[in-house]
């Protein structure tokens, strides 16, 4: 056999010219044997060589050439130095010889890795020795090697490793209603593996490295599938792109149609605003004007009050497939005329013809609109003018003197002050300045009332399984109640109290404290109520409940009173605002916000929110929602108490000591002042302090 030169180029015949060119021969002068074929890889990435072994068939035409081409190791050296552009010089034996080196001498019995193959040279004391590793398959002059086993540079060493290749899966799905198509991916991949570089060494363990090339999904396929499905609306391939390429698992919305878009329904157009304009006002100097916190809008006959439009239809939207999507139906608003109003111009227009306040309900596509009539007194509320009630709103442009009452269902402005009056209004009250010795209660829903029901609700409970145990008791021989019918059930009561009905005793008990203590609140019939329940559960001597009969009475009129308490809620916000409060009972469905100096000896009552920027001095201030205070506390004097809800929070910005606060049922006592004080219930239900 001839010469023979192994080389390698970007593709085979590359690597067919470099040996042609070392060999100083012609390509019919020569056999080829391809032990790699070039591979391209993706985008450029993992491409590998063409590898070629080339034998020149007459022997006699390369006797110039030096017995160093068939030297492996030689030929990569010079292969490397033409792929590199280096020149040579003089013949090839002479190129050769000038390689043998002292970095040759080195290489005597080593073997080693490059650029995925393995080359080794041989030396008379030493035989380099290769182990292959798992996962690859080592073939030296085509037998399969499967433990440590000696090479020599003129074996022909192939090694074999799969590639793992997992094809990327992907699923269409539409959408129910057609508005969407979400393209859900399982991402494929290449593991590209190869022969790691090692160093030249008399033993190597071969080793694997592997290279993860993400499969990219084709979007052909997919089109298709969308066709096939319909969808010809609303596809965004840039997302359809960035899913075909995606290296992870995933959904993608690659077709969204158009959703329809909802019109309008007929709605009233104010020509002015007709909401009372509740907030802080500013001054020009950008201080805070704590005194103008509302404003009650007014009409005067003829006024136009606003108009009534119609509706404007929506616009179709467009599924995926290309179908429209009617948009909701829309209606007009009708309009019940109230008093004080008037339609014109076809129902389209609304004029006042009385002078006050517009009131506007709407519930649905149902408008109420009417005039609230606001009296105006521009003096005092005196024996002179005597007692005032009025359906609407009242502004008195002085003060309510002693003993009047003042009864509105709209809202009371009052310009000066309040000495030992009362005042109630349905929605809101304003006293500009101080409210002495007074009654003032804001808001038709009674939340005393709310809060008793509450109470009254578990009392019927009670006494509804005590009447079932007494009528237990009544079948028994030995036991008739009649003999009660003289002494009444109170014995037979405590009985049951000291025994199954424990709670019971202490519930009526709370129950009759808070109505007497909120008695200026509530309606006679709860006061009435609880001075039963006094009679017949707490005092045993007593003869209210004679029998089982009389139990079945009071549980119908506790009933009567529980749904009575439960009417609808007003849902007009209201609240309290004053200077100054001493010695006075104030009562808020809303908020309370005393601007002035302070409260002084008072109770304050609010569904809402307290907010007293002075002081407090003695008295009971409650807010459901929360109480904010400037300084809190009394030295000396009488006991100052703050309670809210049990999700409401209380903060003061300095309290002094004595002073007790209560959120929900947690309290605490300051033994000594404090500041910036921040109260609330934790997660757990426990009060904490900041």
């Amino acid at each position: 056999m001839g010469k023979s030169f192994v080389s390698k180029g970007k593709n085979i015949q590359e690597a067919v010219d470099v040996a042609l060119q070392y060999l100083h021969t012609h390509q019919d002068e020569v056999d080829i044997v391809i032990l790699e074929n070039e591979t391209r890889g993706l985008l450029g990435i993992g491409a590998k060589p063409a590898v070629v072994r080339v034998t020149i068939k007459d022997c006699e035409l390369a006797e110039s050439q030096p017995d160093l081409l068939t030297d492996p190791s030689v030929l990569l050296d010079l292969l490397n130095k033409l792929e590199q552009g280096m020149e040579l010089s003089g013949s090839l034996a002479e190129s050769a010889d000038s390689e043998q080196t002292a970095e040759d001498a080195e290489l005597h019995g080593k073997v080693w890795v490059r650029d995925g193959h393995i080359f080794c040279k041989e030396a008379p004391d030493v035989y380099p020795l290769v182990t292959p590793a798992v996962g690859m398959k080592l073939y030296i002059n085509d037998e399969l090697i499967e433990k440590t086993t000696v090479v020599s540079e003129n074996f022909l060493i192939v090694v074999d490793i799969d590639e793992e290749v997992k094809e990327p899966e992907w699923e269409l799905l539409l959408s129910e209603d057609k508005m969407s198509v979400k393209l859900k991916i399982i991402p494929g991949y290449r593991k590209r593996r190869r022969l790691k570089d090692m160093d030249p060494s008399s033993h190597i363990q071969l080793e694997i490295e592997e290279k993860t090339i993400p499969a990219i999904i084709e979007t052909d396929p997919i089109m298709d599938k969308l066709k096939e499905l319909g969808v010809v609306y609303g596809i965004d391939y840039v997302e359809l792109a960035a899913a075909c390429t995606s290296e992870h698992p995933g959904t993608f919305v690659i077709a969204e149609g158009s959703q329809p878009r909802r019109g309008k329904n007929g709605w009233f157009a104010p020509l002015n605003s007709t909401e009372i304009k509740k907030g802080l006002k500013e001054r020009e100097n950008g201080s805070v004007d704590y005194r103008e916190i509302q404003e009650f809008p007014t009409v005067v006959p003829g006024q136009v009050i606003g108009s009534i439009e119609p509706p404007v239809e929506g616009v179709h939207g467009t599924t995926v497939t290309n179908e429209l999507v009617p948009p909701p139906e829309v209606y007009p608003l009708h309009v019940r005329e109230g008093k004080g109003i008037s339609l014109v111009d076809e129902g389209k227009k609304i004029i006042a013809t009385d002078a006050g306040h517009p009131e506007i309900v709407i519930k649905g596509q149902l408008a109420k609109i009417s005039i609230i009539p606001k009296i105006v007194i521009n003096k005092d509320v005196s024996l002179e003018t005597g007692n005032v009630r009025y359906a609407g709103a009242v502004e008195i442009h002085g003060s309510v003197q002693d003993g009047m009452l003042v009864e509105a269902k709209g809202d009371v402005s009052i310009r000066t002050n309040m000495n030992r009056a009362k005042v109630t209004a349905g929605n809101s009250i304003i006293v500009h300045k101080n409210i002495i010795s007074s009654q003032v209660s804001a808001g038709n829903r009674n939340i005393m009332n709310a809060e008793m029901a509450k109470l009254l609700g578990e009392i019927i409970t009670q006494v509804k399984f005590m009447l079932g145990a007494i009528d237990q008791l009544s079948k028994v021989s030995a036991f008739k109640v009649a003999s009660f019918s003289r002494t009444g059930l109170g014995p037979l009561i405590k009985i049951l109290c000291d025994g199954k009905f424990k709670t019971f005793p202490p519930l009526v008990g709370t129950f009759i404290h808070k109505i007497n203590s909120s008695a200026e609140w509530l309606d006679e019939e709860w006061i009435k109520l609880a001075e039963q329940m006094k009679r017949g559960f707490l005092m045993i001597h007593s003869a209210e409940f004679k029998s089982l009969e009389d139990l079945r009475n009071f549980i119908g009129s506790a009933e009567e009173v529980l749904v009575s308490s439960a009417g609808p809620a007003n849902d007009v916000p209201c609240f309290i605002k004053g200077a100054l409060v001493h010695n006075s009972l104030v009562y808020s469905s809303g908020d309370i916000h005393i601007s002035g100096q302070g409260v002084y000896n008072s109770k304050l009552y609010a569904g809402g929110t307290v907010r007293i920027d002075g002081y407090v001095r003695g008295g009971d201030i409650y807010g459901e929602a929360g109480v904010v205070i400037g300084e809190a506390g009394a030295r000396g004097g009488s006991e100052t108490k703050i309670s809210v809800g049990a999700d409401g929070t209380i903060r003061i910005r300095h309290v002094l000591e004595d002073t007790l606060i209560q959120v929900g049922p947690r309290m605490h006592k300051f033994l000594v002042g404090a500041s910036n004080v921040y109260a609330r219930l934790n997660d757990k239900g426990d009060l904490q302090l900041h």
